[in-house]
């Protein structure tokens, strides 16, 4: 997102497909490491693995949502992490004047959050006017965008977090890699996140200190991020400042929950390259997102939409990464997939999703995903006591799978369930069913 003043907005520069072309050929689904079947497809051989197969124990924490409206109600839908970036509570907003702080508004956001049992993300930055290194001639958007004033910031930090504690999480900075939010170096955004994480540490030692939200779309953004993790500070490697690393893993307009997944892992392999091994958390995701930030997105269809949610989270907890932050409760125009009704309250179908894919996967361990190019099958396994369960869908057209052992119920996306038993075929679609031992309601 891009912080504009009073607002937020996505960003993005016009890119065209060759830009990414590096990053998606990462992990094309069959490319992936030794074979391994796709259980229960009936092409073996032809399956192979492109995620971990040791990903996430999925908790409540894991289901992240984007909540404008958290400081009068809560999204109605089982969210344990909350992300605070659209709710207009940065830097500017928190510390009016030079020691003059308001938390009116972050107070109640805080204790909503508590009531249901979400934990949440506070993001630090921006720079306001009076921390700002010079103001002459600069539009506002460029002054919050600015490195602000070592010693200011530390004074921020500290009365932010000597207030909250680790009631909150903080997110150092909103996507630094975009120019349009961050005209420093990564060497001087390594030299804020190291500040401040030496207060959060200090004040609040159970606090979780999150690295800046790194996009990935652009050569440019990811030569950042790589120059960000490479740095040090005091002799230390960044890396070791942070509790864990943010990605916002937008694809490409067209992009799908398995190209996204692509650039998350490019971001893993950059990382292991720096030695970080601070958790991953995936802090913004949405779909058919224009590039520019001023265009309308064209919404895709309620059966798409379901299943990139449902695939977005399968996916996300088979490459472990820890949390999956949805952009969001909220209907916003270059956002091609809504939570929510106009009213901001009823959940839409992807909302349904949402729940659904929540039900499937809490308390699950990961166990990965494989592709089957004969079959265009993608199927993720997980894990709980001892039992297995399975995810299946296309991305295009049908086909069909041999229900594993130990399965006794199918159900679609809808929430519809049958039965089944070992050695059934079913039919697998772009609409992802979920196959246990266990039923759901």
């Amino acid at each position: 997102m891009r912080y504009v003043g009073q607002m937020w907005r996505r960003t993005g520069s016009v890119v065209s497909i060759g830009a990414v072309v590096a990053v998606l050929a990462l992990a094309v689904p069959g490319g992936g490491a030794d074979a391994r079947g796709a259980a229960g497809t009936d092409s073996r051989a032809t399956s192979r693995m492109f995620t971990p197969t040791h990903g996430t124990s999925v908790g409540a924490r894991f289901f992240g949502l984007h909540a404008p409206l958290l400081g009068t109600l809560f999204p109605q839908a089982p969210a344990g992490s909350v992300d605070l970036t659209t709710n207009n509570v940065y830097w500017p907003q928190l510390e009016t004047s030079p020691g003059v702080f308001d938390y009116s508004t972050l107070d109640p956001m805080v204790a909503q959050a508590a009531a249901h049992h979400a934990k949440p993300l506070l993001v630090l930055g921006v720079t306001p006017s009076f921390a700002a290194a010079q103001t002459a001639g600069l539009t506002q958007a460029q002054i919050q965008a600015s490195v602000p004033d070592m010693v200011q910031w530390q004074s921020y930090v500290r009365a932010v977090v000597t207030r909250y504690q680790d009631a909150l999480e903080y997110q150092i900075w909103p996507e630094p890699d975009v120019k349009n939010n961050f005209s420093g170096t990564p060497q001087q955004m390594a030299d804020l996140v190291a500040a401040a994480a030496k207060i959060i540490h200090s004040v609040a030692p159970g606090a979780t200190v999150v690295a800046p939200a790194m996009v990935l779309r652009l050569h440019s953004e990811r030569a950042f991020m790589k120059a960000f993790f490479g740095s040090t500070v005091g002799g230390k490697p960044i890396g070791s400042y942070v509790d864990a690393v943010g990605v916002d893993p937008y694809p490409l307009l067209d992009g799908t929950p398995e190209d996204s997944i692509a650039l998350v892992q490019h971001a893993q392999k950059v990382l292991a390259a720096e030695h970080v091994t601070a958790p991953l958390w995936n802090l913004e995701v949405n779909y058919f997102v224009p590039v520019g930030g001023v265009t309308t997105a064209a919404p895709p269809t309620d059966r798409i939409s379901m299943s990139y949610v449902i695939r977005t989270y399968v996916l996300n907890a088979a490459t472990n990464v820890k949390r999956v932050y949805w952009l969001g409760w909220l209907r916003y125009f270059n956002l091609g997939i809504s939570m929510v009704g106009d009213d901001g309250v009823t959940p839409t179908a992807s909302g349904q999703a949402f729940s659904r894919v929540h039900d499937w996967l809490l308390g699950q361990h990961a166990r990965g995903c494989a592709y089957d190019k004969v079959s265009g099958v993608y199927s993720c396994e997980f894990v709980r006591a001892g039992r297995s369960s399975w995810v299946y869908w296309t991305q295009l057209g049908s086909s069909h799978v041999k229900a594993p052992a130990g399965a006794r119920h199918v159900q679609s996306m809808y929430g519809v369930t049958t039965s089944t038993r070992h050695g059934d075929r079913i039919r697998v679609t772009n609409a992802p069913v979920w196959v246990s031992h266990q039923r759901v309601s």
